[in-house]
């Protein structure tokens, strides 16, 4: 099936945004003989301030960075006066300006940088061409991936692409197996080779697909265990994780497994080049005023010192940059943007660090102690049945302890999938639901701050959020006010 539509010729992204140069930091040598380190992320830039940033997609050249943000808007459908709504655009690395491009989620970049896509809220896909919507696509899933020029997509149980205006079917699925959106949720591998699906049933229980994307071709992946899936930025290797294990599926489908318990923490995350990083994550209060060390699998004693931010976190494609959010508050972030490659001793000395004692002097003084739990904007309040507060963001986003405490629960509960809670002092207990993985167990106690759990999509939901849940002596309560 071919559809013809007017087309377009690629053309390099406008990189004609206005603003001032930032300061970039060097890497400061200490001595001529002094080497770099490639994946010691530690001088941090030195930005203007671009506020509560969910999700991050660099530009192929890692030059620009697509930003979703969440701005705080006035409404009268809300029990608070305001609700939170999520603004699409593009920053200019080099000059930190920001160009608004409007609303919408998911960006992806072509090969070249020269179109930019999204997934809209009226459940469609846009696509931007220096800046300007050139076309509107009908899917039925936000996943997406753009191969070299071609952008693949789900239309009901076929994978089509979009290619400078002609839209063409790949392949199709079983019907019966066809992902429905948000029920289940469908990924593509970042070369657009594979893709894999995941459907969730209501007492728990999962079907993880694997399938090649040229032929629709789909088996089963995983054992009963595994509850997360996640394609790395390069390639097509797959990530499988239990709560005790994890597992590398190569593209020629070969697996290496090993014992969560081997490394020193249990927060995975990629290098640019596609390599696994697997470690702890420091309590994120507030952010950016801890490194951490993190092993790479199977590459010897090779680590990366990376700083605790919380949300997007990722490196750009030319692993020069390490971008993730720090704290300005108990709700608010900013973005934080890191230079690799220093060397060793150079970069950001924490422990004299203003930025980040003045930062975490705005939380101690605030009269509320429970943080956000995880970068992303309030789509539900608690108002009418409903019992807590709905953040969205993108599956497998960290989500954080909101005060110290110690895990009281862990496991799957009707409606709300599986979930973490957390008791703090003074009989006040949160509750973190539709995790896709914990990072915790029953009895142990965590930091505020602290990465628990995953966000995912288990339960009854209406797309990637955590539903973020406060009682206190046994009744409900609002979070957002304790």
């Amino acid at each position: 099936m071919i559809l013809l539509t007017t087309a377009f010729v690629p053309a390099p992204v406008d990189r004609s945004i206005e603003g001032s140069l930032l300061d970039l930091p060097n890497d400061r040598p200490a001595s001529p003989t002094a080497v770099a380190v490639p994946l010691n992320c530690t001088d941090r830039a030195t930005l203007p301030q671009v506020d509560n940033v969910t999700t991050m997609s660099w530009s192929p050249d890692s030059t620009v960075i697509a930003l979703v943000r969440v701005v705080t808007v006035p409404s009268n459908k809300t029990i608070t006066g305001f609700e939170e709504d999520q603004r699409f655009g593009v920053m200019k690395v080099a000059t930190g300006a920001i160009r608004e491009l409007g609303h919408g989620s998911r960006p992806a970049w072509s090969a070249s940088g020269a179109f930019l896509s999204y997934w809209n809220e009226d459940g469609s896909i846009h696509v931007l061409l220096s800046g300007e919507i050139v076309a509107e696509i009908d899917a039925s899933q936000p996943g997406m991936v753009w191969s070299g020029e071609a952008l693949l997509y789900w239309k009901d149980n076929e994978i089509r692409a979009w290619d400078s205006g002609v839209v063409r079917a790949i392949a199709t699925v079983d019907p019966d197996l066809a992902p429905h959106y948000p029920y289940d949720d469908a990924y593509f591998s970042a070369d657009g080779t594979q893709f894999t699906i995941t459907r969730y049933a209501h007492d728990g229980t999962s079907l993880r697909y694997v399938g090649t994307t040229a032929t629709g071709a789909m088996a089963l992946i995983g054992d009963g265990n595994t509850t997360f899936l996640e394609w790395s930025p390069r390639g097509a290797t797959l990530l499988l994780r239990s709560a005790t294990a994890i597992s590398l599926r190569s593209p020629d489908g070969s697996v290496q497994n090993a014992a969560l318990a081997s490394f020193p923490g249990p927060v995975t995350g990629w290098t640019a080049g596609g390599r696994l990083l697997v470690g702890t994550v420091s309590a994120t209060v507030p952010g950016g005023n801890a490194l951490d060390r993190f092993a790479i699998w199977n590459d010897g004693e090779a680590v990366a010192t990376i700083p605790n931010l919380l949300g997007a976190r990722s490196f750009s494609p030319d692993g020069q940059w390490f971008a993730g959010v720090s704290r300005t508050g108990l709700y608010a972030t900013k973005l934080d943007l890191y230079r690799c490659g220093v060397v060793s001793g150079a970069g950001v000395a924490l422990r004299s660090d203003t930025t980040s004692r003045s930062r975490a002097q705005i939380l101690t003084v605030d009269d509320r102690r429970l943080v956000r739990p995880v970068a992303g904007a309030i789509t539900q309040f608690l108002q009418g049945s409903h019992t807590g507060i709905d953040i969205a963001a993108p599956v497998g986003s960290i989500l954080v302890a909101a005060d110290d405490g110690v895990v009281d629960a862990v496991g799957w509960v009707p409606v709300g999938g599986f979930r973490v809670c957390v008791m703090h002092a003074g009989g006040l207990e949160t509750c973190d639901y539709h995790t896709s993985m914990s990072l915790v167990s029953v009895g142990e106690r965590v930091a505020r701050g602290q990465p628990v759990a995953l966000v995912g999509m288990t339960g009854l939901t209406t797309g990637p959020h955590v539903h973020w849940e406060a009682k206190l002596n046994g009744r409900i309560v609002d979070p957002l006010a304790q």
